[in-house]
Order: structure tokens, then sequence, then C-alpha cells
């Protein structure tokens, strides 16, 4: 693996000895990309004990060093966790190929035997989760291809099998936000702050949980999404810088009444208590699965049994979008890198996406619980 340093190219040499051992050996100050890119090549040569042709590299051996690669190249934890779950799939099927063999008509036949596989729940494999693992396949053989391991990719032209129950999430309209939002505060006050977020600009679960105090300017009316709370390499919760793309951290409108919403949960605080986190409520931050669970149990009881938190997402989307906002301030606002239906990620002016938040809040959320109830005294 080649990468850019401080110092200049840095290159990362990565083998299996002839008894299956895997072997690293890093060098800095490289002036090219090309020369760091050599000196991997022949190391490995040399040190291998044979051409670096991968004549005896398996898939899996592969794409322990691609995820390897992706650690080191500061991969979430949690990306990291998706990536194994794809490459224990894979290696179900195609582990012990040669990667020097590796063609079309296997990695199809994997696929369609993989699309048989029933889950724990006693349901057949989703096409997407499949597509997930055909695009770590792809990008582990893009990685030997690099490396000067493959000369083709086979992913290029796999065809992937079809759902036999295609999976389409559950979007919800705005007088279904509404009715959530109203419901909420009284059953979870935590709950409702992370649905809230999701709900207007489409966070991300681990974003909505992860915004801090710090984020938000309340002079300048914005909200920087600079990191999520996710799961780290030890499987315990933590904040993390890294989000899913370099477009997922991005700035948006602090929308009034999200705004009045943030300055009550605020002022409710003692002041010598710190607080680092928006959601955290009841003196610590639950855990991703914990909302998630919280959530299943608010969403069987009012009736929203399909929708997860990832289909807010959606929502928040659809919702803008039928507000008026255009595709690529869309895009901008969930902090996508690219949407299919567009053309690649452009920048907008604040404004306009300030607008495009706007419109989702726009006739959902009655008036706070507190003003009713000052505008009823008077």
């Amino acid at each position: 693996m080649v990468t850019k340093e401080k110092s200049g190219w840095a290159a990362r040499a990565s083998w299996y000895d002839e008894a299956g051992n895997r072997k690293r050996k890093m060098k800095t100050g490289f002036a090219t990309k090309k020369g760091a890119q050599e000196w991997e090549r022949q190391y490995i040569e040399k040190h291998a004990g044979r051409p670096a042709d991968a004549d005896t590299m398996t898939v899996q051996q592969l794409l322990e060093a691609y995820i390897e690669a992706c650690r080191m190249r500061g991969r979430a934890p949690n990306t990291i966790r998706g990536y194994q779950e794809c490459a224990s799939l894979l290696n179900r099927e195609l582990g012990a190929v040669p990667i020097s063999k590796l063609n079309r008509i296997l990695v199809e036949t994997a696929y369609a035997n993989l699309s048989r596989l029933s889950t724990k729940k006693g349901k057949l494999l989703r096409r997407g989760t499949i597509a997930y693992a055909h695009r770590v396949l792809k990008a582990a053989c893009n990685y030997a291809i690099d490396s000067k391991l493959m000369q083709d990719n086979p992913c290029n032209k796999a065809v992937l099998p079809q759902d036999t129950e295609p999976f389409h999430a559950a979007v919800i309209k705005s007088d279904d936000a509404r009715m959530i939002l109203e419901a909420l505060p009284d059953y979870d006050g935590q709950l409702y702050l992370v649905i809230l977020l999701c709900v207007i600009y489409g966070l991300r679960r681990g974003e909505a949980l992860g915004l801090r105090w710090a984020d938000i300017d309340f002079t300048n009316d914005t909200i920087t999404i600079a990191g999520q709370y996710t799961y780290g390499e030890n499987g315990k919760p933590v904040w993390a810088p890294a989000l899913k793309t370099s477009s997922s951290h991005r700035v948006v409108y602090l929308v009034p009444y999200l705004k009045d919403v943030l300055q009550m949960v605020r002022s409710a605080f003692p002041r010598d208590r710190i607080v680092q986190y928006v959601c955290e409520l009841d003196g610590k931050l639950p855990s991703p699965n914990a909302i998630t669970r919280r959530w299943y149990a608010f969403r069987q009881k009012y009736g929203y049994d399909r929708v997860r938190i990832h289909d807010l997402r959606h929502s928040a989307a659809m919702m803008m979008i039928k507000g008026g906002a255009d595709l690529n301030t869309v895009k901008n606002v969930l902090g996508h890198t690219k949407i299919e239906t567009t053309q690649r990620y452009l920048h907008e002016d604040f404004d306009t996406a300030a607008a495009a938040s706007k419109t989702v809040i726009d006739g959902i959320f009655p008036p706070l619980p507190c003003k009713e109830k000052k505008t009823a005294e008077k």
C-alpha cells in the first residue's frame, strides 16, 4: 500500500511467507508515488521468495490485507467491522480461492449461493447485503491491482442476484413526522432529541448521538457535524471524528424550532454541571444500539413497526425535495458524497442549504409545549 505522508510518499509492504504467516514492512520518504510502489514490489519479491504475482495468495488473505490497509488509513472502527462481516460472508464461498484463479463466473456463483443463505431471523440475505460484500471485494481487488498482484478486476462486470422480496425504506410523511414528534417528548425525552435531529437534517444515528454542545453556534445559527458516536475496535461506544465520508463533515442551519428546543434543554442543566453531548440528558449518553432498542419499543407502541431510524434519513430527504429543495442541496444537508440520480456533489451557498432544512420543519412541528402554556396563561 502506498500513501502520501508529510515527509513524502510512504510504502507499506505486506505479504505472506511460505508458511502462511503475514509479514509487514514500511518505508517513508519517497519523492514519487511510482518510486514507493516500485520499492514495495521489489521488497515483496525479495522477502516473499517469489514474484509478487500472488499465485498462492487466497481471497481470504487478500481481504485481510485490504481491511488492514483500510484500518491504517484511518477508516472508522464501525466501517472496519462492516468490512470484516462482509469478508466472513465472502470467505464462505471464495476464501480458499487463489486470487490468480478468481474470475467473474466464480464471483457470480458465490453471490448466487450467498443469496440462498438464511439469516438468524430465518430470512434470506438481502441483495443490499450482497451488494455491500461486492463493493468490499471489488475494492480489495483494486487494491491488489494497485499492488501489482492482479491485472484485471473480476468484479467489474459481475451481476448481483435480484431480491425475491425487494427492500424498501419506510419513508414517513410530514403528518406522521408530526405525530411521532408530538408523542415522543412525554414518552422518552432523550430519544426525542435524537429523532428530532434525524427528521430535520437526516442525520445518521451516530451523528445525532455524537452532536456536542461545542458544535452548536447559537449566535450564527449553525450546527457543525464533526463526528459520530460509534463503536470502537474494542466494541465499546466512543466519540470519533471520523465520519462515513469526507462530505459528511458539514455545517447546517440551526432552524428556529430546534434552537428553541436546545435552549430549553441547556437551561434545564445546573450551571455547575458540565455536559458535552446534546443528547446527554440523564448523565450519560446511550449506546447506538441502546437508542435503537428504545426506538423499536416506541415504534411498536405507536404503530410504526417498519420505520427504522435510518429511514428517517430517507424521509428527511423526501420532505426537503417536496418542499422545493434541489437534489444537490439535499445532498449537502445529508452529507452525501454522491447521489446516483444527480450529478457529482456540488457546493452551494449557506442560505440555500438553510432554506432546505427549513422546508422540513415548516408545517410539521407543533408549537413548543412551554410556549403553548405561556399563551394560555395570557
